[in-house]
């Protein structure tokens, strides 16, 4: 009767013998790919302890994938780099999120465990590294885990290893400040403050400081839009003559990094599709004062020589502009502000048409302010209680 076939990850009968004073154990595997291979250890001690040093690398032997691109001898910096570009390749990132992962990576990862092999980095040494970092800055260690997380989901589909150690690592809590929208005492002394600033070298030759900055303001607080997508508007996307007079949000400014240099990017975060908005009396009056700033062409908030404004420059002169009482206001803070006003007024779902969220509850945990007032339910509570609302005072 013909011999049986060995399965594939099966070792044949392992064998012993002695040279030069070592024991060696040797055994024949069929790997995974299908290939027999000789596998042999040795030890100094003992013929049984050769056998049991092979007996153990056989437990947790995989067939060699040295001809791959990612294999047991890959390490955590190469592994990143395969990673990333993989991403890049099939379109899965945007450039800016390739920028923030390499960021993370570079603080975070490079230097210390970019020079371990794929097997040398376990769950509990990743879940260390990880806390440390979630104990400086939780939102690092969130995205230092994701980067983690996936990088390991590739060596995984190279077959390195079988189970991603990265899944059993706590994932990196982050401290979630409550939403704060800006009231309408605070909306208009925020106004008074940003004219005061951009007032403040009249007369005085040279540019004047945030020239675009009330206008930038206004804007914000008329859409609820994202401040890259405020200055990604182009004078073909507003169209105040109509009746409602509206503005189309269909893209986004990126600033320098790995994005390269500022420019438009002509799709909205998470490719969301174009959203038009109708626009309050003090965003019509704030977009025809810019008219004479850059005309009806390009860019609706433009440099003197009709490019494009960057984020960074208008959110220095916003903090510079503020008092310390409203230091917290960020151009970021009217997107609130208007899901919360228009959530008060006219409820949650027209919040969430106003800020374009595929889903409420974006709209109510990241963006609207908690109402900390409960409704008029007397009538309610006395019927419940057996006494009737005339008796009520």
């Amino acid at each position: 009767m013909p011999r049986q076939r060995m399965a594939p990850g099966e070792h044949g009968r392992i064998t012993e013998s002695v040279s030069g004073g070592k024991y060696f154990a040797t055994t024949y595997v069929r790997d995974s790919d299908g290939r027999r291979r000789r596998v042999e250890r040795s030890s100094d001690k003992s013929a049984e302890d050769a056998r049991r040093i092979l007996q153990r690398h056989l437990s947790a032997r995989r067939a060699p994938l040295d001809s791959q691109q990612v294999n047991d001898k890959t390490t955590l910096s190469e592994l990143f780099e395969r990673w990333i570009e993989a991403k890049v390749k099939r379109g899965e990132i945007k450039p800016q999120t390739e920028n923030q992962y390499r960021r993370v990576w570079a603080k975070h990862g490079e230097k210390q465990l970019g020079a371990l092999r794929i097997l040398e980095l376990d769950t509990p040494r990743a879940d260390t590294h990880i806390q440390a970092v979630a104990a400086a800055t939780p939102a690092q260690a969130a995205y230092l885990r994701l980067v983690l997380r996936e990088m390991y989901a590739l060596a995984v589909r190279f077959g390195v290893l079988a189970i991603n150690p990265i899944a059993g690592t706590e994932t990196a809590k982050r401290n979630r400040k409550p939403v704060r929208a800006v009231s309408a005492e605070e909306f208009a002394a925020v106004r008074s403050a940003v004219a005061a600033y951009t007032g403040s070298r009249d007369g005085k030759g040279g540019p004047r400081p945030g020239r675009l900055l009330p206008a930038f303001v206004e804007v914000l607080a008329a859409t609820g839009a994202r401040p890259g997508e405020i200055l990604a508007l182009r004078w073909s996307d507003v169209d105040l003559l109509a009746d409602p007079p509206t503005v189309t949000i269909s893209g986004t400014l990126l600033d320098h990094g790995a994005a390269g240099p500022l420019h438009r990017q002509e799709a909205r975060k998470h490719d969301a599709p174009a959203h038009t908005v109708t626009l309050p009396r003090f965003g019509v009056e704030a977009l025809t004062e810019l008219i004479g700033e850059s005309g009806m062409e390009g860019p609706v908030f433009a440099t003197r020589d009709g490019g494009w404004v960057s984020l960074a420059n208008l959110r220095r002169c916003l903090r510079e502009a503020l008092p310390e009482e409203l230091s917290w206001v960020t151009p970021h803070s009217f997107r609130r502000t208007v899901g919360t006003v228009v959530r008060r007024e006219l409820g949650p779902a027209a919040a969430q048409q106003q800020l374009s969220h595929a889903e409420l509850s974006t709209t109510e945990r990241h963006y609207v302010q908690r109402q900390t007032v409960g409704p008029d339910v007397r009538a309610a509570l006395d019927k419940f209680a057996g006494q009737e609302s005339g008796d009520r005072k």
